[in-house]
């Protein structure tokens, strides 16, 4: 995929295009946005663009860089993702620290995909600001985060951030529309427009559990400011339908806590009761909603018994 193909998000877009057409490329780059902005599609085609080996139209999409880069299998590109245990912990930023001196082995530039940095702790993010600070001249690193509020002051100072939102309910729509032909395409557009064109929301929940899972998991987040124990205990004991919607109420979880992050820290949010949430509850609560909520996902892979699991769940909500 080129650049011009990333849909929506035209600001964020020519500043790239430009930087890479001047040969300015920041080293240290951090996407941040909501699960399913593109964040990640983003940092591939920017690492595709390091790695390249076309004198043009970069990236090509055919020299062997981008071939590579495309299948994961490129030397060069190094690529870390905090949602698998042990890869952006303390030890793993000192390999990259490491590693950053030698030199690439085919292009002229490394590349450090660090995905999902939610994850990396501050320890971690202390390690990796030595580096920050003083990188060698041919390695760009490239942070995914649902916001950047959530990567230390000392390393976003050192970083160029580039803030992503969702496209339009009709192009969401129509990209969710191409993976899935054979469904009818009002309710497609019905979903698009619940998830505020969040292409990557959009295809989740049509994969599993359509609109149900989302709108369950509003009903939820909007319970849990009340002093309403019933209410809350009655949602949560509907995710004893089966594991599947219950993982994808807990995403949708998930982005309501990252945009209720946002909101308290005075960013725009597509969600309604995102700055309501915000106003009511703690920085620290919400921080512990979104720990508690991961917890919760962590709980779910287990064979732990769904009717205990709704109840149990409502408890941690209410802390």
């Amino acid at each position: 995929m080129q650049l011009s193909e990333f849909l929506a998000n035209d600001t964020v877009k020519n500043e790239i295009y430009q930087a890479m057409r001047s040969g300015t490329l920041p080293h240290a780059i951090i996407i941040d946005g909501a699960k399913g902005t593109g964040k990640t599609t983003l940092a591939e085609i920017i690492a595709r663009y390091c790695v390249c080996l076309s004198e043009s139209n970069k990236p090509c999409g055919e020299c062997s860089g981008c071939i590579k880069a495309v299948h994961n299998s490129h030397p060069d590109i190094y690529r870390a993702d905090g949602n698998n245990v042990g890869e952006l912990n303390v030890d793993s930023i000192r390999k990259i620290r490491s590693d950053v001196y030698i030199k690439p082995n085919e292009a002229n530039t490394k590349v450090y995909l660090l995905l999902n940095c939610d994850k990396m702790l501050a320890p971690a993010q202390n390690a990796f600001l030595k580096v920050l600070e003083e990188p060698p001249a041919n390695v760009v690193f490239i942070m995914t985060v649902t916001s950047a509020n959530m990567m230390l002051q000392t390393v976003r100072s050192r970083s160029r951030i580039y803030s992503l939102y969702p496209v339009t309910v009709e192009q969401a729509a129509q990209e969710a529309a191409k993976k899935f032909p054979e469904k009818n395409y009002q309710e497609i557009l019905k979903i698009a427009e619940m998830c505020d064109g969040n292409i990557g929301q959009t295809i989740q929940i049509l994969e599993s559990g359509g609109e149900e899972a989302k709108k369950l998991a509003d009903e939820i987040f909007s319970a849990i400011p009340q002093k309403n124990e019933y209410l809350l205990l009655t949602l949560t004991s509907r995710l004893s339908i089966s594991r599947t919607f219950a993982s994808s109420v807990l995403d949708c979880m998930l982005e309501n806590v990252s945009e209720c992050i946002k909101a308290a820290a005075g960013i725009r949010t597509n969600v309604e009761f995102a700055e309501e949430i915000a106003r009511r509850m703690t920085k620290k609560r919400i921080y512990r909603l979104a720990e508690n909520t991961e917890k919760a996902k962590e709980i779910l892979n287990t064979n732990v018994n769904l009717n205990f699991f709704g109840t149990w769940l409502c408890s941690v909500l209410r802390g």
